[in-house]
């Protein structure tokens, strides 16, 4: 055959199957609409995984070539910490290492509030401070301008230039190309702009950076000696590794450069710390961030709604391919091949799975836009919801089930023998029982998704509720910037400089209090999901201090409504009073933990601790107060202790705990211009309600809750339909024995009874194999879940009714429908 008969004869078959579903609307509605469903889900889904796991940052180049650092270090009070940020003597020592496993290295500072502009008509942007050497490292090249030169970005100069993003240039300045050479105000200083980045461009990591400074200029809020200081952790380092170098020789390559470059007191932790070097998709501690890990989990919850909408579709195509016998017999007795019957076949799936595809790609970017702006808004979406990647897979997939869908009917009824196939009645009469186990798999994995579902949901609503020790909902932080001072400045300038500070961080307080809408403000130096600190402690009776899975201790040094103002319940003894501070006796405060922990049969008030030496005098315990959270969600115990604000020593970086009467958005500019207002050494400020930096943590159980369960339902719907058409399938076969059963006696009820069992067994197997299921890949998934036992009960059981009733609920219909059948009627068709 000519490729141009091939072509006819394919077209012939195209315009068959097109006439055929026009006869049959009803079928032709629920496989396309079935397949849509199937199909958009993971085109939807990989759109997700493929940017947060698989594509890597926008414009890096080799992106898993590319590593970031964390330093681990063995605390004695502690044990093992790995931190993130690292100083920029590793960093100097590294770049200047030559070694022979790294290509380079380059150091960046995390995302933050930039102000833009000056006075009421700032605005707030998100920026980065970065080194020269970074934007050549990751293959990156500005789209007009230029990037930083390495003498910008010296350590005792730095220029103030900027790089500024795509989006801001063109939101804010218009997508002006004269905007290169001329200056802009950043943070109150002023910039020469030097460059666009890229379209999309945010570093290495995933959120968006709307301007970009040179690193030097990031360490306003850093020591003075921050360059020769090992003490000064305050950047990100980033490495790329020549081809074909593992992880582990690029971490012990770190670690042995960085232990032959210290040269700091070898009493110091950071002399023996060891490096760790994971890849950029990882978090800043160096583990794989949990939005990751869920996604993986939910590119199986959208396939097994694709099994399950394929599963549907081959049933009712087997259904359907079955009343065709009679067509296939005449076609077969006209000369017909079986390769050729097969080939209609296909076709036909084929069409009715292009037909599906098409409608996916709505499916798919409505998902896509749910879960971005709903569940993913950290995440800087650079491509549409429905890309060329993701057009790729939509495609893949519907070709790949249009064959899979058409070779099941095709193997079936050219299987039958042409005569046996020329008996309709015959044919007619022979029980089709091939959609049951199809079914009962349906129902299996329906009730693993509903399992999955309940398991996210529990563990939102856990997340959500969960006492973190403090109100979060009415809670505005806000934060001064102080104007750096400059390497020449004397020892006695920095003392005056602290202690003007120390007065304006106290009048910056009476101006919140007296703020409208403020109910209490109070001084925090180490505040919950802010910074942390810690120093040595000695306490009489203990050799070295138990070591907690949580860490600690913690010190924070807050003023005397610090407690009332943030909701941490006092529970024994008192909280400070206004006039302990610097100059009085030194007074403490623990939390639960530490009291439990170091005095398990005593009371811990009145007790003695010294903090940073023990020669320093007795500060006695006044107060012990619930435990708070620190840091994240899903924390282990931790001792923490408070001091009063004023007795600080070797930590510091206050910031202003403002409990409001409304909402804290409502505030957050009026607390803005009061610290502002308050000395001409505050640069600018900064406030953010304390919800900001917890409702991310959330993200994880809601992306899991919100695709298992719109999985589930999917899934759900889709099985009850699948089993309705089998049910249906199955009575209008068995017409004829519901009226011999009928004729012979057989009540309505009786005959509705057995349909409806037929139904609920099919659905009672599948939820037995969702149940076992669910328990074999539970312990994989209790590492997601926040409080919740992948085994829970409650949760189990749920899913089984629901299960159960859309079992009945889709076979109600076709029960009473049997219940109705004349017997005289069905006899005499038969």
């Amino acid at each position: 055959m000519s490729f141009r008969d091939w072509l006819d004869s394919v077209s012939q078959d195209i315009r068959y199957a097109l006439r055929g579903l026009r006869r049959e609307p009803a079928f032709t509605g629920f496989a396309i609409v079935t397949l849509a469903l199937g199909i958009g889900a993971n085109a939807a889904m990989f759109g997700v995984v493929d940017r947060l796991l698989l594509r890597g940052p926008d414009h890096v180049v080799d992106a898993d070539r590319m590593v970031r650092f964390t330093a681990t270090v063995t605390r004695p009070s502690i044990g093992d910490v790995t931190y993130a940020s690292l100083g920029y003597v590793v960093y100097d020592n590294l770049k200047k290492s030559g070694s022979r496993l790294f290509d380079g290295y380059a150091a960046y500072t995390s995302e933050g509030q930039f102000s833009l502009g000056r006075g009421r008509e700032a605005r707030q942007i998100r920026g980065g401070a970065a080194s020269a050497g970074f934007f050549p490292l990751l293959g990156v090249h500005a789209a007009r301008g230029r990037f930083f030169l390495p003498d910008e970005d010296g350590t005792s100069n730095p220029a103030h230039v900027v790089v500024l993003g795509d989006a801001l240039w063109r939101s804010q300045y218009g997508a002006d190309p004269g905007i290169i050479g001329k200056t802009v105000t950043i943070n109150d200083e002023v910039h020469t702009v030097i460059g666009i980045a890229p379209p999309g461009f945010t570093g290495v990591q995933l959120s968006r950076v709307d301007a970009w400074i040179p690193m030097s200029l990031g360490s306003r809020t850093v020591s003075t000696n921050w360059p020769r200081t090992w003490s000064a952790q305050w950047l990100y380092v980033v490495g790329r590794v020549k081809p074909g170098v593992t992880l582990r020789a690029a971490s012990e390559e770190a670690t042995r450069i960085h232990r032959l470059a210290y040269d700091g007191p070898p009493t110091r932790l950071i002399a023996k710390g060891r490096f760790n070097a994971t890849p950029i998709r990882f978090t800043m501690e160096g583990t794989e961030s949990t939005e990751v890990s869920v996604s993986k989990w939910l590119i199986g919850v959208t396939l097994i709604v694709l099994i399950i909408a394929c599963s549907n579709v081959a049933n009712l195509l087997l259904a359907r391919a079955i009343r065709r016998q009679g067509e296939v017999a005449v076609r077969m007795a006209l000369g017909a091949g079986r390769r050729r019957l097969v080939r209609l076949f296909v076709t036909e799936s084929l069409v009715i799975s292009a037909l599906g595809g098409m409608a996916a790609l709505v499916v798919a970017g409505i998902i896509s836009v749910l879960v971005r702006n709903a569940l993913l808004t950290n995440i800087e979406w650079t491509s549409s919801p429905v890309s060329g990647r993701v057009l790729a897979v939509a495609f893949a997939v519907t070709f790949l089930v249009g064959n899979l869908l058409g070779l099941a009917p095709a193997a079936y009824t050219t299987r039958v023998s042409l005569q046996s196939a020329m008996q309709r009645g015959r044919a007619q009469g022979r029980r089709w029982r091939a959609g049951s186990w199809p079914t009962v798999v349906q129902a299996t994995l329906t009730a693993c998704l509903l399992i999955g579902a309940g398991l996210f949901v529990q563990s939102l609503h856990r997340a959500r509720t969960l006492p973190l020790g403090f109100e979060s909902d009415r809670i505005l932080v806000a934060a001064p910037d102080w104007a750096a001072l400059g390497p020449e400045a004397t020892p006695a300038e920095r003392t005056a400089a602290r202690a003007r500070r120390a007065e304006a961080t106290r009048r910056a307080l009476v101006r919140l209090q007296q703020l409208p809408g403020v109910e209490r403000a109070a001084i925090a130096v180490g505040s919950p999901f802010g910074n942390g600190f810690g120093l040595d402690l000695y306490v009489p009776g203990f050799d070295s201090i138990p070591k907690l899975p949580g860490g600690g201790p913690y010190i924070s040094a807050v003023t005397a409504d610090y407690f009332a103002a943030v909701g941490t319940k006092l529970l024994r003894g008192r909280t400070f009073t206004a006039t302990e501070g610097a100059g009085t006796a030194p007074v403490t405060i623990v939390n639960a933990t530490m009291a439990k922990t170091l005095w398990p049969n005593d009371d811990a008030l009145t007790k003695c601790m010294r903090i940073n030496a023990d020669t320093m005098p007795c500060a006695s315990i006044v107060g012990v107060v619930e435990d708070a959270h620190r840091w994240g969600l899903k924390e282990e115990p931790a001792m923490q202790y408070y001091i009063p604000f004023g007795q600080e020593a070797g930590i510091g970086g206050s910031v202003f705990m403002i409990r409001t009467r409304g909402t804290p958005q409502s505030l957050s500019a009026a607390a803005i211009r009061a610290v502002e207002g308050t000395d001409a050494m505050i640069a600018r400020a900064i406030a953010w309600p304390i919800r900001e930096k917890i409702d991310p943590l959330l993200r994880p159980w809601k992306l899991g809750a919100t695709v298992f369960t719109l999985g589930g339902v999917l899934a759900l719907l889709v099985a009850a339909l699948g089993l309705y058409s089998v049910m249906s399938y199955s009575v209008a076969q068995r017409s004829h024995e519901m009226g011999v059963r009928i004729a012979l006696g057989a009540r309505a009820r009786t005959i509705v009874g057995m349909i409806l069992r037929q139904g609920v067994a099919m659905a009672s197997l599948g939820v037995a194999g969702g149940i076992v299921i669910a328990m074999l890949a539970g312990e994989r998934l209790r590492s997601l879940l926040f409080d919740t036992s992948p085994r829970d009960v409650t949760i189990i059981g749920s899913a089984t009714l629901i299960l159960l009733a859309s079992a009945v609920a889709a076979s109600v219909w076709p029960a009473l429908r049997a219940g109705r059948v004349d017997p005289i009627l069905a006899l005499r068709a038969d």
